[in-house]
């Protein structure tokens, strides 16, 4: 990453200091099952730069296994990715699991079963957010969550969209570090998209655009990431974590318990 490809952010970290704020920032990784060289590698930048992550983890393939590496790291969130992540929408639908083509029935029956298996797992490591498998829910299930104990929700940001149930926090990804069009070949997605839309999110949030109180969220899912997609964090870390307007937050100080 160029110096001045990075100053477009800290430019506008400086916009954020001058205005005497802070911006705050938080990491979502998705897709997490198991322990792997990779996961190794996200807790080792996790606990280099002390930035909190929030593992949207799969339910039906978490165990044992996954426990442990979470309980021995110090900055690792678990957040519940689905229940399965397995595709229920016809060919040409795009990729659902949370969407409209099974009975609300079933589909919550599956995410109070992940959410139970979650709980018991991680006890007080498990923030109980959902995050929906290729980001994409159901509107309709929204209502549902509350109810059941989801304090947040987590997928895709958009700048405008469907408002949430008042006792449901949104704190989308605003930027994925990842290039997705060509599958099965994924790639970094680029340095100047990727601080683009973080800079534009902030800037927004500075403006008074949209609600400055949800966190910047960078996307990452550390199984598919390639050399560069690597770099562009680590660097993101480096001029974050030096300036002093910027903040990593973690999961649970978005999502508190008994808020």
């Amino acid at each position: 990453m160029t110096v001045d490809s990075m100053n477009m952010l800290l430019r506008e970290l400086d916009a954020w200091k001058d205005a005497g704020k802070t911006a705050e920032f938080w990491w979502r990784d998705d897709d997490v099952a198991e322990p792997t060289v990779a996961l190794d590698r996200l807790i080792a930048l996790s606990d280099r730069f002390s930035v909190p992550c929030g593992l949207a983890t799969v339910p039906a393939k978490a165990g044992e296994p996954l426990r442990k590496s979470v309980s021995h790291a110090h900055n690792l969130w678990v957040l519940q990715h689905g229940f399965a992540h397995v595709n229920h929408a016809p060919s040409g639908a795009g990729a659902w699991e949370l969407g409209h083509h099974r009975p609300k029935s079933v589909i919550l029956d599956e995410l109070k079963q992940g959410m139970v298996k979650l709980t018991q797992l991680f006890k007080t490591r498990f923030v109980p957010v959902l995050v929906p498998p290729w980001n994409r829910i159901d509107p309709e299930l929204l209502p549902y969550l509350p109810v059941m104990g989801y304090r947040g929700l987590s997928a895709s940001y958009k700048k405008h969209r469907p408002a949430p149930p008042a006792e449901l926090r949104v704190a989308d990804a605003c930027c994925d570090v990842l290039h997705w069009k060509d599958k099965p070949h994924v790639r970094f997605a680029g340095t100047e998209k990727c601080l683009k839309s973080l800079v534009e999110h902030l800037k927004d949030k500075r403006t008074g655009e949209i609600s400055p109180a949800e966190p910047t969220c960078l996307l990452t899912h550390h199984m598919v990431m390639d050399a560069d997609a690597w770099a562009f964090v680590e660097s993101l870390f480096e001029a974050t974590t030096a300036h002093s307007a910027a903040e990593w937050v973690s999961p649970a100080s978005i999502w508190p318990a008994g808020a």
